[in-house]
C-alpha cells in the first residue's frame, strides 16, 4: 500500500511539473549589428518557432539600456517604423525578425559593440494562461 501512494505521489509531482514546464521554444539565428566607437544605436535579427501561441512582451539586456521592439509597415506608399508593445508568436509558425520587417533596436548602450563578441538578450514572453517566463540568449554581433 505504501508503494501505491508514493507512486501516486510521484505522478502528481511530475504532472505538475509538466503543467509548470516552460513552451518548447526555439530561437534561432540571433544576431546584433556591430557599431563602431561612439555609436549607441544597432539592430537584432533572430527567429522564433513555438509550439504554442506566445506573446513577446519585451527584451532585455544587462549590457544595452533600451531595446525596443518595431513593426515595419508600408503607409501611403512609405516604409514606417512602428513601435510594438507586444508581438504575437503564432503556435508552429515561425516568427522573423528580420531586415526590412520586424526588428529589435537597440539603443543607449556603453561602448562598441564588437564584430565576434556575443551580448545576451533576455526575452520576456506570456503564454495563453498569461503565466510569464523568460528565455535568455547569447547573440553573436556581426
Amino acid at each position: 500500500m505504501k508503494l501505491f501512494k508514493f507512486i501516486l505521489y510521484l505522478i502528481a509531482v511530475l504532472v505538475s511539473f509538466e503543467t509548470l514546464a516552460e513552451p518548447a521554444l526555439k530561437i534561432e539565428n540571433a544576431w546584433v549589428g556591430a557599431t563602431e566607437e561612439g555609436g549607441d544605436m544597432s539592430v537584432a535579427y533572430m527567429s522564433l518557432l513555438s509550439h504554442e501561441d506566445l506573446i513577446l512582451t519585451s527584451v532585455t539586456s544587462p549590457k544595452i539600456n533600451t531595446i525596443e521592439m518595431h513593426n515595419t509597415i508600408l503607409e501611403k506608399g512609405v516604409m514606417k517604423m512602428r513601435m510594438a508593445h507586444e508581438i504575437k508568436i503564432d503556435h508552429d509558425k515561425a516568427f522573423e525578425f528580420k531586415s526590412g520587417g520586424s526588428h529589435l533596436m537597440l539603443m543607449d548602450f556603453k561602448g562598441p559593440l564588437k564584430a565576434g563578441q556575443k551580448v545576451k538578450l533576455t526575452l520576456h514572453f506570456k503564454d495563453t494562461k498569461n503565466q510569464s517566463f523568460d528565455k535568455s540568449i547569447d547573440a553573436v554581433i556581426k
